[in-house]
């Protein structure tokens, strides 16, 4: 089996985090009706949101990793103009769809949209603090997030020239999580919350990294180790803890947990093989971009019984993102594809590492 093979289960849990994110949303900011009767449900459902988007991070951050890796070892280079060109065509077209129908809503008076707050959305800049999108952009915070990684990256990629000495990003990411806790336990919120981020991506980059060697140890976790990481990762956040273990200790080793859980999947378990072999599942997760872009529109305050609005908006959300990845971002993305491999025949912003690895030595070690 070739190191780069795709990893189905990945489809699956990508469909998972997304709808924890449509969950948390009705829970928390539908306004309904049993908001005063079960105010604990609310608080609770808030991190499971967050939960799922850190599911997305570190998916993110071990695909863009690998397909770099596999670039690298069949041309020798990375090309960082390809790159982004395939990036944008994958990111940037649904997105400004999505953007221009909440325009023409705003324009219809049916949602409250500022000029400023798309122009923060389309510049990637909703996950900065001060920067309020509102509510129909506002979850454009994570795509900016991943654009602002996916600029800096690359980069750090090829400056520290990981496919040739890939324990350089081990201590940039160890770093990152001892910056975490440090920062949360010292108040400086906004440090442990960009660098906490951020590290989930980084850490997924680890695994991809030394998927070689920890594909095997990762097989062989026992189930009920695997489980019971599982379980921790939203359990945390529902179940009273100790502020120090959910405030502090969690965030540090999150991304670590996350991408054992993630990629340590198993999926040969009687347990665990119909969900993560499910075809169905593994297919939302294939157009979970749409679906979360798409959910804002039907999860936000729709009025009285709300939630019940957003249960029977949601297979429209599915039907959209079906429609829109099947007709239109698919060939977006074949577009993205021919233009990236055009220009790295004729751009001139290639990076060679003449070390990089052109045969399977580099993963036998």
């Amino acid at each position: 089996m070739s190191h780069y093979d795709r990893i189905e289960h990945i489809d699956v849990w990508r469909c998972l985090a997304t709808f924890l994110v449509i969950f948390s949303h009705i829970i928390e900011f539908s306004h309904p009706w049993y908001k005063e009767f079960l105010p604990g449900l609310i608080w609770r459902a808030h991190p499971l949101g967050a939960l799922g988007v850190q599911l997305f991070f570190c998916i993110s951050g071990f695909v863009i990793c690998r397909g770099m890796l596999k670039e690298s070892k069949r041309d020798g280079s990375v090309n960082l103009r390809a790159f982004y060109i395939r990036r944008a065509f994958r990111i940037l077209p649904p997105l400004l769809v999505y953007i221009a129908v909440v325009m023409l809503f705003a324009i219809a008076g049916v949602v409250d949209v500022q000029a400023h707050q798309v122009g923060s959305a389309i510049g990637f800049l909703c996950n900065i603090k001060p920067i309020d999108c509102g509510w129909s952009l506002g979850h454009t915070w994570s795509l900016a997030f991943e654009e602002q990684f996916y600029m800096v990256f690359p980069l750090l990629f090829l400056v520290c020239a990981v496919t040739t000495h890939r324990d350089r990003l081990f201590p940039i990411a160890f770093a990152m999580l001892i910056t975490t806790a440090m920062a949360r336990l010292t108040k400086h919120e906004a440090i442990g919350y960009y660098v906490g981020t951020f590290s989930y991506m980084i850490w997924g980059c680890v695994f991809a990294l030394y998927w070689d060697k920890l594909k095997p140890l990762l097989e062989k976790m026992p189930f009920p180790v695997w489980l019971l990481a599982a379980i921790a990762l939203p359990g945390v956040h529902v179940v009273a803890v100790p502020a120090i273990l959910r405030d502090v200790i969690y965030p540090a080793i999150a991304p670590l947990v996350i991408c054992v859980v993630i990629f340590g999947t198993p999926v040969r378990h009687a347990i665990a093989r119909p969900l993560f072999t499910n075809t169905a599942l593994a297919y939302l997760g294939r157009i979970s971009y749409s679906i979360y872009l798409w959910q804002q529109m039907a999860t936000g305050d729709l009025g009285f019984s709300s939630p019940v609005y957003a249960l029977l908006l949601i297979p429209c959300v599915i039907v959209i993102a079906h429609l829109s990845f099947r007709y239109f971002e698919t060939r977006m993305i074949d577009m993205g594809t021919r233009m990236a491999a055009n220009s790295r025949k004729h751009s001139p912003m290639i990076v060679d590492d003449p070390l990089a690895p052109r045969d399977d030595t580099f993963w036998r070690r």
